[in-house]
């Protein structure tokens, strides 16, 4: 993906994160792309969807 702002590509990075869903604490493995340039991170509709993803998965593991 190229990134929005300087029109270069971008690496796809990912790092834990956690995010509350339905007031529980959820950590996953966040995908996202860096803009080395600007150090901004950008998603698309198919990473959000991996994301929400490994959210919902787990949360429905946990009950």
């Amino acid at each position: 993906m190229k990134s929005p702002i300087t029109n270069k590509e971008m690496n796809l990075m990912k790092e834990k994160r956690t995010f509350t869903f339905r007031k529980e604490a959820i950590e996953i493995m966040s995908h996202y792309y860096l803009c080395e340039d600007r150090g901004e991170k950008f998603t698309d509709t198919k990473l959000d969807e991996l994301n929400i993803n490994q959210v919902y998965n787990k949360y429905h593991l946990k009950k």
